[in-house]
């Protein structure tokens, strides 16, 4: 009796280890994005600051203007971008 009782069980036991499976490679996934949302957002840094350092080289005061306000629109996209990615990784977790 408790041989068919352990046999009964295994279906179960396989299946509840499965869905773990299944469960880790959807974390997995958001781990993932949480990687690509902290390089789109280094990313988009990195293109500020190259810009940042083109405005203080710029010959004059308006062309530095639109460099530091290209600079901030950049790096305000890659905030953004970077938010979304992590928003859908925090839905998988």
């Amino acid at each position: 009796m408790k041989k068919i009782a352990i046999f009964a069980a295994l279906p179960a036991a396989a299946l509840a280890l499965s869905a773990c499976g299944q469960d880790d490679a959807v974390e997995e996934q958001g781990d993932m994005l949480e990687q690509k949302a902290d390089a789109v957002e280094d990313y988009g840094d990195e293109q500020a600051a190259a810009l940042e350092e083109q405005a203080d080289e710029a010959p004059t005061d308006a062309q530095e203007d639109a460099l530091n306000a290209r600079a901030e629109k950049i790096d305000d996209i890659g905030d953004e971008k970077a938010d979304a990615l992590n928003e859908r990784a925090d839905e998988m977790e």
